[in-house]
């Protein structure tokens, strides 16, 4: 690899396949975990999923954008299929976490808000494992390992300093036209959520694949994306688990069964949502100005 002063880690295609390889390598590495069902197995592979479909919106300049575009549909689908699974398992365990805190211990509740739904995972991760086993699963994987053995890199002999300096600019504008049209929906929340976790997947990808290329501000967009994505979706999961209590507190009324606990911890949850956005404004505004000192 030959670089210079102003490109030390070498020219684009060498960087961008570094980060291409990188992320294929880990959603299949963690595929294992998650179809054994191992502790946290499907949500690290959600994430290799969620960091790969980052990836290639990222560098949408970079790559051959119908090859790009055909990967990250597959990859939509199958995000969309393991976030089924793992938004139950997060339900559970909020549940769970909730109930503890408010320090409540009702066999009912206990089991209508985690018992139940820890079943209902179950159910959904033997479904996944059905549709992994589909040809569609199999022209995936075959999809994804022919772009990773030779990433198709438009200009790959271009700077790789300025181009993903340029690609990483503009995810930070997408924060920052997210967080304008933000007004507390829970849609358009979760599309500053999605932008900010964008942005950290980027930025860390390119640390990881040429940590010289640039200064800490590319450490500091991940840390302000993270900082962003953590708070929406502490923020998120408040609402999703208050309808969830909701729901159940109304199903637990028809049966006869007490409703008080849900009471307590629909407002429990509620604080802690309220809470968690509190930190919204710093993140983005840290991002915005990490992104100012990037090379133009």
């Amino acid at each position: 690899m030959t670089g210079s002063d102003d490109d030390p880690d070498g020219a684009l295609g060498d960087v961008a396949a570094r980060i291409v390889r990188a992320a294929a390598d880990e959603v299949r590495e963690t595929w294992g975990a998650a179809k054994a069902d191992e502790p946290d197995g499907v949500h690290q592979h959600r994430v290799r999923v969620r960091r790969l479909r980052s990836i290639l919106a990222g560098l949408r300049d970079v790559l051959d954008p119908a090859a790009a575009r055909r990967l990250r549909v597959r990859f939509d689908e199958w995000g969309a299929e393991l976030g089924t699974v793992r938004d139950l398992e997060v339900l559970a365990e909020l549940a769970r976490s909730a109930l503890e805190d408010c320090g409540i211990d009702d066999a009912h509740m206990s089991r209508r808000l985690v018992t139940d739904v820890r079943a209902e995972y179950h159910r959904a991760h033997a479904r996944l494992l059905v549709l992994a086993d589909h040809p569609r699963a199999h022209e995936r994987e075959r999809l994804l390992a022919a772009f990773a053995d030779d990433p198709p890199i438009v200009e790959p002999a271009a700077s790789a300093r300025s181009a993903l300096a340029r690609a990483l600019r503009r995810e930070a504008r997408r924060v920052r036209r997210a967080a304008k049209s933000a007004d507390g929906t829970i849609e358009t929340l979760h599309d500053l959520r999605k932008a900010g976790r964008r942005l950290r997947y980027n930025a860390e990808a390119v640390l990881a694949a040429a940590p010289d290329l640039f200064g800490d501000e590319v450490s500091e967009l991940a840390e302000a994306g993270d900082a962003l994505h953590d708070a929406l979706g502490d923020h998120r999961d408040a609402l999703v688990l208050g309808r969830s209590l909701e729901l159940t507190r109304a199903r637990a009324g028809r049966a006869g069964e007490p409703v008080a606990g849900y009471d307590v911890l629909i407002s429990h949850v509620a604080a802690g949502g309220e809470r968690a956005l509190h930190e919204v404004d710093d993140a983005v505004a840290r991002a915005r100005a990490a992104a100012g000192r990037l090379p133009s």
